[in-house]
């Protein structure tokens, strides 16, 4: 299966996309980072600017194309510090539904901080000790105390590199009285945390961000040390910072561009986010840095394998996204297997037996196939009116493969499936075009014959014919059990299909050692 991870941080929004196998082995197979700076202006006055709130909105409908066009099976997405901050975060995370059809789940500092756990986990060996986590984002910091049973101690902190060089980074270069300044704020915030910490409680630390990482390359290169071609387990000393910081600290932002293994994206903030960085080293007692490439986005996709174990069972067999997605709706409403994959056989024999006068195709067998498995799930909320509740619980589930136009053709043929027929006053069927209402009344008209065909859920019919010679259409039911209710049913459920063929519809149920 295929999974789209998106992180929404108060510096950038990133995606990945990943393949995971049904034994949960994880696969990237795309990443895309887009600076939007959602927080750049907005964080202490807690509001997203109009510009920062058009730019991420922009950035998450690309991030929806990129994961369409890799298509996935689902999106999980996250929003952080700047988002739940804001007072028009909500406004926020509905333009992002709306525009891109992204559900964004603005999450609290502690769930960022066990998602970022869950990421690192999956890359560094966590069972020789505890390790101190730090994820410095733009709007907050947070702190993981963990080892390879899980988190011990768990933290975030209003202190990101954005906020913190919004606040104290104004002059260019920055003044002493400016970096004092700075290095306090950042010991006020973190004392609280620290005295939490009893000496040596850690072994590692671990810098997940991209701040941390960057700050590594730029130590390590200043250092004159040769690079790794990734940033996976990189290691540097608080030494090695000192020495950058100072470096930075004596230029302008412009002349960043001087130091080897600078990254321009980071120009504005570098200085306060390396700040930050090695005033907590120094807190914690730490001396050394080890950076992951992992973090967020890593930790989404872990949490969604925990949460969707059954769909990679099922993904074992079921190839499609279409098919996992009905097999595990009938399992989460708990519909009748056995009558559900009777009525789909029945319905596929009416639909071949009758293709000749409806002119419909392969994916509209498809769809009738699906509507007959899934039509009795509305027995979950209430047998009274199970067709409508049925219709509901499609509209309103994420159907994973269905386009927007099938899931309301499928609804309204599930709607139709016993007595009730098609009418113009009823709005989800008024609401489709005249080529999708013929759709509907053509596979309800025969998806209420399949359905009558099983009215005992016995399974009685073990063999269908279907003749359409004559002007009539006449369908002989072979029964190896009883039927009765079945022959008294079928009478009752024949007017549509009727109707919308234009001929007369006869079925006859009769034991099956009568072959005439």
């Amino acid at each position: 299966m295929r999974v789209a991870a998106v992180d929404v941080g108060t510096n950038s929004v990133h995606l990945l996309v990943a393949e995971v196998s049904s034994d949960g082995e994880v696969r990237p197979i795309d990443a895309a980072r887009h600076q939007v700076e959602l927080g750049s202006g907005g964080l202490d006055a807690h509001q997203l600017t109009p510009a920062a709130f058009d730019r991420g909105v922009e950035a998450l409908t690309k991030i929806a194309e990129t994961a369409r066009r890799f298509e996935v099976d689902d999106i999980t997405a996250v929003a952080t510090s700047a988002v739940r901050e804001a007072a028009n975060g909500p406004q926020f995370v509905r333009a992002v539904k709306e525009a891109a059809g992204i559900h964004l789940r603005v999450i609290p500092g502690t769930e960022e901080a066990r998602l970022v756990y869950l990421g690192v986990r999956s890359a560094l060996d966590l069972t020789k000790g505890p390790a101190l986590l730090v994820d410095i984002g733009g709007g907050s910091t947070e702190f993981i105390l963990a080892d390879g049973d899980g988190p011990k101690t768990v933290a975030s902190l209003h202190l990101g590199h954005i906020r913190l060089a919004e606040r104290f980074h104004r002059d260019d270069p920055i003044t002493p009285d400016g970096r004092q300044a700075l290095k306090r704020h950042i010991k006020a915030e973190i004392a609280p945390l620290v005295a939490r910490l009893p000496p040596g409680c850690f072994g590692s630390f671990i810098g997940t961000s991209g701040t941390a990482r960057a700050a590594t390359r730029m130590a390590n290169a200043l250092a004159g040390r040769a690079l790794p071609k990734h940033d996976e387990g990189h290691v540097t000393t608080r030494k090695a910072l000192d020495r950058l910081l100072e470096e930075l600290a004596q230029r302008p932002r412009a002349a960043f561009d001087e130091l080897p293994a600078f990254d321009p994206r980071r120009r504005a903030t570098l200085f306060a986010g390396v700040t930050l960085l090695r005033e907590i080293m120094k807190a914690t007692g730490a001396t050394e840095l080890t950076t992951s490439e992992r973090s967020l986005r890593e930790g989404l996709i872990e949490d969604w394998i925990r949460q969707h174990r059954p769909e990679l069972e099922i993904s074992r067999t079921l190839q499609t996204p279409r098919e996992r997605t009905v097999e595990l709706t009938l399992r989460r409403f708990g519909a009748d297997r056995l009558h559900a994959e009777q009525v789909a056989q029945l319905a596929e024999r009416l639909f071949d037996g009758t293709a000749r006068l409806h002119d419909l195709g392969a994916s509209d067998r498809l769809l009738l196939r699906e509507a007959a498995l899934l039509h009795d799930i509305g027995h979950h909320i209430s047998g009274e009116d199970h067709p409508k509740h049925a219709q509901y619980l499609l509209k309103h589930i994420p159907l994973l493969g269905f386009t927007a136009p099938e899931v309301a053709v499928l609804a309204n043929v599930v709607r139709y499936h016993s007595r009730s027929v098609p009418r113009s006053k009823h709005t989800d069927f008024a609401a489709l075009t005249a080529t999708d209402q013929r759709r509907v009344r053509i596979l309800a008209g025969l998806l209420r014959i399949a359905d009558g065909l099983d009215r005992s859920h016995s399974q009685p019919i073990s063999d269908l014919r279907v003749e359409t010679a004559r002007g009539t259409v006449q369908i002989r039911a072979l029964a190896h059990l009883d039927a009765d209710l079945e022959q008294w049913e079928v009478d009752q459920r024949v007017d549509l299909l009727a109707d919308v063929l234009g001929r007369p519809v006869t079925v006859v149920v009769q034991p099956e050692d009568v072959r005439g």
